[in-house]
């Protein structure tokens, strides 16, 4: 690995690095005295580590490895978390509604209080991440959803079904963000965006599978269980076996992992001291959880959740209704909506290279917005039924785009070792606000246009635009600003320029 002088450079601009090229530059804007040769790359901050020969080939072994082993299980582990939280939807037109005596509202109750219990405790549950070991944490979150999923199979009356989804969002709130803060500490950073992506993909790919497993439930008739608590019960299951493997699969930090190489593990750990990202030996810093909800960048990238999470969840909560009013069986609408996750499952995984395609992820967001908002607009002007299924699949295809790229977009222009995971959970609690509002707005006695939900969505779609374009605007300023005037820093301590995280003067924004 070639290194260069160790006086700090500032102003110059080393962020420009695509995914993963023949020679791979790794960036940096803080540093931690943690680690054997900490000390001395505090003169290299931000400077590139150039990878050439043999180590390339030890960094892919490694990347490969992480692919198959944390990443797939990770993966599997939040298409199952999809299934479980659209068990409710699918419940519903297999019998739920009757045998609870649940009115719309009742429904929207429930659905609704998921996302109160994870707005309160995704913070929390971050915290806890970096305070306990993250492989016991992820694996005991998933076999709490799991159980509380269960348990609503016992479900009597319309409050048991409410505070039990509570609860689930409460137990589920840190397995995304944790997830997504596990994934960036585990890889360098220019390769963190598509592994994020594949990730909010696995969803998707839950969401193919929970259709025709659903339709396959509500066709079983027994005296003894009703479709509905199969459903419950199954789902919740599936995941608990899989928690099970997390303790054995998943692993803590990358220089404590026992599945890599001695000589993977040094070269990973010289390019996460450079990135300050070795987790391992890393505490809470306060300044930086206050630096994360004072920024205004970070409350940017929050609208842009919001929104796009309010339109991205019609499908996932009301899909199966949707279809059924549009004349299909609830058997059939059931095993339908594994075509339209099909389509939300191709827009997320491609949303990551339609980014690198146009230039850029504000460029890629702009695009998804724009068919979104005109599936929403071929809904409200439909006449037909054949019409609004169309307009169905075209925003469950772009409308998961934005919800899934803008935390890997936040991510990739956060630094220090503690800011990071704060904005990633709170972007996702207030983020995940948005379809509480959905929830209330898609009423029974609108069906089969649904023109309030619809025209919520509409603007909410167009207000996620907006901010997107303002993010952009501030970002480009702000790296045009640290061009033009470099603040000299070669007079702060370590600790002080830990503490700069992304306000570092050599750090540029990804636009």
């Amino acid at each position: 690995m070639a290194s260069s002088d160790r006086q700090p450079r500032h102003g110059r601009n080393w962020s420009q690095g695509t995914d993963e090229r023949q020679t791979l530059l790794i960036h940096n804007n803080t540093m931690d005295p943690i680690p054997v040769a900490a000390e001395n790359d505090a003169y290299e901050i931000n400077k590139p580590l150039e990878l050439v020969g043999k180590d390339k080939d030890v960094l892919a072994s490694y990347v490969r490895k992480c692919d198959h082993r944390l990443l797939a299980y990770l993966c599997v582990g939040y298409g199952l978390d999809s299934i479980n939280k659209m068990a409710l939807s699918y419940a519903k037109v297999a019998g739920l509604t009757k045998d609870l005596g649940l009115s719309g509202t009742d429904i929207s109750v429930a659905l609704g209080a998921y996302y109160l219990g994870s707005f309160f405790f995704q913070l929390p549950s971050n915290l806890m991440l970096k305070r306990t070991r993250p492989r016991w944490w992820l694996s005991a979150a998933m076999l709490a959803w799991s159980t509380v999923t269960m348990c609503m199979a016992l479900s009597k009356k319309p409050r048991d079904l409410a505070g039990l989804r509570f609860l689930f969002g409460a137990v589920q709130a840190g397995y995304l963000t944790g997830s997504l803060y596990y994934i960036s500490y585990w890889y360098p950073r220019d390769l963190v965006r598509r592994r994020t992506g594949w990730f909010f993909a696995s969803s998707g790919v839950g969401g193919i599978i929970v259709g025709p497993l659903c339709s396959g439930l509500s066709a079983i008739h027994s005296p003894h269980i009703a479709s509905w608590q199969l459903i419950f019960l199954v789902a919740g299951a599936c995941s608990a076996l899989w928690s099970m493997l997390g303790p054995r699969v998943l692993q803590d930090f990358p220089d404590t992992a026992t599945f890599i190489t001695d000589e993977e593990r040094a070269l990973v750990t010289r390019i996460m001291v450079r990135q300050n990202t070795v987790a391992s030996s890393q505490s809470v810093r306060l300044r930086q959880v206050v630096m994360a909800m004072a920024d205004h960048k970070v409350w940017l990238w929050t609208i842009i959740d919001f929104c796009a999470n309010g339109a991205t969840q019609v499908n996932g909560m009301f899909g199966p209704t949707i279809i059924a009013s549009q004349g299909f069986s609830p058997v059939a609408a059931q095993a339908m909506t594994s075509l339209t996750n099909l389509m939300a499952t191709t827009g997320m995984a491609s949303i990551a290279y339609v980014a690198r395609l146009v230039g850029g992820s504000a460029r890629a967001l702009w695009i998804s917005n724009a068919i979104t908002a005109l599936g929403f607009i071929l809904a409200l002007a439909s006449q037909s039924n054949a019409a609004r299924m169309v307009a169905l699949f075209l925003f469950s295809f772009a409308s998961p785009q934005p919800a899934a790229h803008a935390p890997a977009w936040m991510l990739a222009n956060l630094q220090g070792n503690t800011k990071p995971a704060m904005a990633a959970a709170f972007s996702s609690a207030v983020g995940g606000l948005g379809p509480l509002a959905t929830a209330f707005v898609y009423r029974d006695k609108d069906s089969p246009t649904f023109r309030l939900g619809h025209s919520v969505c509409l603007s909410m779609t167009v207000a996620a635009a907006i901010a997107t374009l303002v993010l952009y605007v501030v970002l480009r300023r702000e790296n045009a600003k640290r061009d033009r005037s470099p603040a000299d820093i070669s007079d702060l301590t370590p600790e002080q320029v830990l503490d700069l995280a992304d306000n570092h003067p050599d750090f540029r924004y990804k636009l």
